[in-house]
């Protein structure tokens, strides 16, 4: 068994990372929440809490979702990743704060998650499909710099915005099966 990585982190988004008008925009992490488990569906994530379900703002059913033709409904990113975006940028980029579904312990950094994937539910393994880098947004990029000046320069951001592409913001994966996944799920080739 090809194990890519042990799950150690579980979000949703309740709301936009990334509020306002178009321009003005300025990316903000507080919407979101660390949840004991997630409900992964081909709609996208449900985080199960004491109180009850959260639609994280990617599912298709959330009022205000950012869902794209249920592309993005689903993210995973490699802690490893974050210590590189924390050598670069600083420590203000603490794990989590990408808003990726799942947070991965991994061997190394991902660069490549070709071909399908299969992470571990309390009923077996869910198959994960059209896994492709999750690309940078100019306000995660901004909020990456956390330096009003480089934040304001075009070529700051620019040179951030390529950094950060080709998945080291992470990948966003789709299901047609729905399971519920909780801390310590492997992900693996399928």
């Amino acid at each position: 068994m090809d194990v890519l990585g042990t799950v150690t982190r579980l979000q949703v988004q309740r709301s936009r990372l990334k509020p306002g008008e178009r321009g003005a925009r300025v990316y903000d992490p507080a919407p979101l929440l660390e949840v004991t488990a997630l409900e992964i569906g081909p709609r996208g994530v449900r985080g199960l809490t004491p109180d009850g379900p959260v639609l994280d703002v990617h599912h298709a059913d959330h009022p205000d979702t950012r869902n794209v033709k249920l592309v993005n409904g689903l993210s995973l990113l490699p802690r490893t990743h974050y210590a590189r975006m924390r050598a670069t940028y600083g420590p203000h980029v603490v794990d989590g704060a990408a808003g990726e579904s799942l947070l991965l312990d991994t061997g190394g950094p991902w660069t490549d998650l070709a071909g399908p994937l299969e992470l571990e539910t309390a009923d077996g393994w869910l198959l994960l499909t059209d896994v492709v880098p999750a690309p940078p947004c100019v306000e995660f990029s901004r909020f990456c710099l956390d330096d009003l000046a480089a934040a304001a320069d075009g070529d700051a951001v620019r040179t951030a915005l390529e950094d950060l592409d080709h998945g080291m913001r992470g990948f966003y994966a789709r299901t047609s099966g729905t399971a519920r996944v909780e801390v310590g799920a492997r992900l693996r080739r399928a």
